[in-house]
């Protein structure tokens, strides 16, 4: 992996009227490693309900691997769109600051995306991580077990800690 960075962890974070929430300190800790810096990258994930996140490390490798691709396409005497293949992702993609506390906005169309309302379920995915709404991520019929199982103990301790 570039850079031998792990988004591993997992929060769960309100999401106000003015669309900010927080990074879990696990993966703030890693998207600051990554971005040398308050800097985390989101987009819209290409196949799931919900958004992505990394660092800058991350989406320059990104950028890499379509060149890579690009370049063995050429040497088979392929085509291939890099405009097309990067596409889906950079549609969407937002660099956006963060506080050192982990606090950021999340853009309205982004908000959309991922269908956040007032919780942000975020957990690691190695190479990146994912923000769900936790009712959208447990009503998933298939995969992301364990992480369901994650979001249900973070909901059951906030829920505890309102009482």
């Amino acid at each position: 992996m570039d850079g031998g960075f792990v988004y591993g962890g997992s929060g769960l974070s309100t999401i106000d009227g003015k669309g900010r929430c927080t990074i879990p300190s696990d993966l703030r800790s890693t998207v600051e490693a990554s971005s040398n810096g308050n800097v985390v990258c989101l987009a819209r994930h290409p196949d799931l309900p919900c958004l992505m996140g990394f660092g800058t490390t991350e989406r320059d490798a990104l950028v890499t691997d379509l060149k890579k691709q690009w370049e063995y396409a050429q040497q088979r005497g392929e085509n291939f769109d890099r405009q097309a293949a990067g596409g889906p992702l950079a549609s969407s993609l937002t660099v956006i600051g963060f506080e050192a506390s982990g606090r950021f906005v999340v853009p309205p169309m982004l908000r959309f995306f991922g269908k956040l309302e007032e919780q942000a379920f975020f957990h690691g995915n190695i190479t990146n991580f994912y923000i769900w709404n936790p009712s959208i991520l447990l009503a998933q019929e298939t995969g992301f077990e364990m992480q369901k199982e994650i979001a249900e103990y973070f909901l059951a301790e906030a829920e505890r800690k309102r009482k």
